[in-house]
């Protein structure tokens, strides 16, 4: 394996090339103009910035972003000033980090192949080039999430250390995104399973998951605490988990976002989750069937477009190329994401042929893949969200390549087989 690394080096050098160029020509061309969330996280980092207070301004604290994202962006402005560019930049380092840490878990998982068709899948996303603009939890969130699934696998047999480390990744990625919170327990999860055989490793991998979690628990602590004095009661990370539950589950919800009612104004945003909460519960146990229902719609939202890249980049887009430019990047994001998901549905499908279900159904990209799916099928959905697991796609994608790849070679083998001639002896 060590030697594939190594030959594997040269290409992966060229991908991240590749992404660089793309992510800095786009950069130059497209100004940063902040749409929808982006200005939620401008506006959170420079009041944190200036005034030591997470929120919309110094007098109204809150917690119903996590705050991961904002601290990341707060950090950038006071290292080099409010400057975009600086964001660009710290947008970059991340997609390349994300290209380098897919292709080592898809190299460690599927081969050298898929492993560089992965990175250059990552590379060329036309939707992850564009997000080199805009401010989001997206790249931070695939990031943190990916490198401790990395770390994880990175030896067959897991450590304190690593479990620390892996613990240490994913609080940061939960500060970002709360859903992080559970994959401790999913990634052991998908590590148990597949070593059960050897049981060993089996409780090593169980044990490298509640060392990950504790530390975690450490990682995410002060700002539980935080959240505490803030709230009177305890508040891990956000505040949104009963309002996003409310806007998937609510009379009238197409599984989208949805206001907060008028009539809770009033309230605080942890209130009103509970409140909001509350009501999403009953909602679900007095129409099961529907529920059901809008959870299927749901993950038909959840995979079926991607344009939000274009839509998030909208201004800064019509200001150099005109508003027919934006429709145009929204067909090329919504064709490249439906190509790129059918040819991963086709290397889940080579995987599961070539190593059997086990394999297939509790990869750890797999399993996270679930995970993501099945929140998002329950919560509020948006299209954007499925970019928590790009990587996995990515991977998924790689395998189908290097399935075929290897089809085509060994049908190649058989036909130049077929066309040699029989060798003739005579009898003596």
């Amino acid at each position: 394996m060590k030697l594939s690394v190594f030959k594997t080096l040269p290409s992966l050098a060229l991908v991240l090339l590749v992404a660089l160029a793309l992510r800095l020509v786009w950069a130059w061309l497209v100004p940063v103009v902040p749409v929808s969330d982006s200005v939620g996280y401008d506006t959170f980092a420079r009041t944190l910035l200036e005034h030591g207070v997470f929120g919309w301004t110094r007098d109204e604290p809150f917690a119903f972003w996590p705050p991961g994202t904002t601290f990341l962006h707060a950090a950038v402005y006071g290292l080099f000033g409010y400057h975009y560019a600086a964001i660009v930049g710290m947008n970059i380092i991340l997609s390349l980090i994300l290209i380098v840490s897919t292709a080592r878990l898809a190299l460690r998982l599927h081969g050298e192949r898929a492993a560089i068709v992965a990175a250059w899948v990552l590379a060329l996303w036309p939707t992850l080039v564009v997000f080199t603009t805009v401010l989001a939890s997206e790249l931070p969130f695939l990031v943190f999430s990916v490198v401790a699934l990395d770390v994880w696998t990175a030896s067959s047999r897991p450590s304190l250390a690593r479990g620390l480390l892996v613990g240490v990744l994913l609080g940061v990625a939960a500060l970002v995104r709360p859903l992080a919170l559970a994959l401790p327990v999913v990634y052991a999860f998908a590590m148990v399973v597949q070593t059960w055989a050897a049981r060993d490793l089996a409780v090593r991998h169980a044990v490298t998951g509640v060392v990950a979690a504790l530390a975690m628990g450490l990682v995410i602590a002060p700002w539980t605490w935080r959240n505490h004095q803030l709230y009177g009661e305890t508040v891990l990370v956000s505040t949104n988990g009963g309002i996003t539950l409310w806007m998937g589950n609510a009379p009238g919800t197409d599984g989208r976002y949805l206001p907060v009612p008028d009539e809770l104004s009033h309230l605080s945003d942890h209130e009103q989750a509970q409140i909001l909460g509350a009501r999403a519960r009953q909602y679900i146990l007095d129409d099961p069937v529907g529920f059901v229902v809008r959870s299927v719609r749901k993950l038909g939202i959840l995979y079926g477009n991607e344009s939000i890249g274009a839509l998030w980049n909208s201004e800064g887009i019509a200001t150099v190329w005109g508003d027919a430019a934006v429709v145009v990047t929204k067909r090329l994001t919504q064709v490249t994401w439906l190509l790129i998901l059918l040819v991963a549905l086709a290397g889940f499908v080579a995987l599961w042929r070539q190593s059997g279900v086990v394999a297939a159904l509790f990869s750890p990209l797999t399993v996270s893949i679930a995970f993501y799916s099945v929140v998002h099928s329950i919560m509020v959905a948006q299209e954007r969200y499925h970019l928590s697991f790009a990587a996995q796609i990515a991977i998924f994608f790689g395998v189908a390549v290097a399935a075929w790849r290897a089809r085509a070679a060994s049908k190649d083998a058989s036909d130049a087989g077929a066309g040699q001639a029989p060798v003739r002896t005579r009898a003596g």
